[in-house]
């Protein structure tokens, strides 16, 4: 990887990674394991290269929540969810949270582990444990992990905002 100066400061950078570092939108929490970032002599943090935090992103919701058991969402103005397995409609409340963990392998990195925690609905019918929907954990998504970048001190890259 080559170096590259700060984007703050225009310092020499060097490869840091950050133990764990989280966001939150709720009801979902996102932690960010073995976080690779650039880091100059002043503190300040960016990403190893500019699209970093997209390709975080795309991968999240193209490649490891399309896997995770998630009901079916139905209604407009009423909603209700339904069992991904046998069609029963889920618990209204949740029943516990559980941590969902992956390990993600971008390009040219090791890998970035990643834990996601959200509430599970049981199936009154056959008590599959499940997500309400794959549509209400990829709107969370974005803002969740946005919220992890702004925790790691890691501004929107130039020409972002």
């Amino acid at each position: 990887m080559e170096t590259k100066s700060c984007d703050r400061c225009r310092g020499e950078t060097e490869l840091t990674l950050i133990e764990a570092v989280g966001g939150e939108a709720d009801p979902l929490r996102i932690t960010l394991k073995n976080l690779p970032l650039l880091a100059c002599q002043q503190g300040h943090h960016q990403f190893i290269r500019p699209q970093f935090g997209a390709e975080l992103l795309t991968h999240l919701t193209q490649e490891e929540e399309p896997g995770l058991p998630a009901g079916e969402e139905k209604g407009f103005f009423k909603k209700k969810y339904l069992c991904e397995s046998c069609g029963a409609e889920l618990e209204p409340k949740p029943d516990h949270r559980h941590t969902f963990s992956f390990d993600i392998k971008l390009d040219d990195i090791d890998p970035v582990g990643v834990d996601l925690s959200m509430p599970v609905y049981r199936c009154s019918a056959c008590a599959k444990e499940q997500l309400h929907s794959q549509k209400e954990i990829r709107k969370l998504t974005p803002a969740a992990l946005a919220h992890a970048f702004e925790a790691a001190d890691i501004p929107p890259p130039p020409g972002a905002i």
